[in-house]
């Protein structure tokens, strides 16, 4: 058999896979938030997988959602990381965020927001991250919080989203 009938078959072979053997074997996201002084906020660089993001929406409206760059898409996923994603001075506030946009990479996707801090955040604050935990038992979210030289990392799992963070 030549060299190209190998690889005629093996992309026929893997292309009946089913789709389940083509998804990710682990559920993890990664948040990068820093304050900064000068607009008195926090930014957030969020990095989800695309389809577990498309799959959340698609959940929460009861509709298929894909990701594209439509207003309504972003309107949909603003609203969905107010829901789940929160830095705040005090446990149960959401500050209002504002959804500065996304960027795809690969499989991946990365979400930008800011939330409102004030002149200077609090010594003790208030994280919130249930990002995709309505999807799978497993998720992971790891949050890396930087205000001025101090850095302290966060690990929400399943039923141990919310936390105090003492800088």
């Amino acid at each position: 058999m030549n060299i190209r009938k190998a690889l005629y078959f093996a992309l026929l072979a893997v292309s009946l896979l089913p789709v389940q053997a083509w998804a990710h074997d682990f559920h993890t996201s990664i948040t990068d938030a820093r304050y900064n002084p000068k607009t008195q906020s926090y930014e957030l660089s969020i990095r989800l997988f695309a389809d577990d993001l498309e799959d959340a929406l698609s959940k929460r409206h009861k509709t298929s959602i894909r990701l594209d760059k439509s207003e309504r898409v972003n309107k949909l996923i603003a609203d969905y990381l107010q829901a789940h994603v929160t830095i705040s001075g005090s446990k149960g506030a959401k500050p209002t965020q504002k959804f500065v946009g996304a960027q795809e990479e690969a499989d991946a996707i990365w979400l930008y927001i800011e939330i409102p801090a004030g002149k200077a955040p609090a010594q003790s604050l208030f994280v919130q991250n249930d990002l995709l935990m309505e999807l799978f038992d497993d998720q992971t979210n790891i949050l890396n919080l930087q205000v001025g030289a101090k850095k302290k990392s966060v690990l929400s799992r399943s039923g141990d989203t919310q936390h105090t963070v003492t800088l």
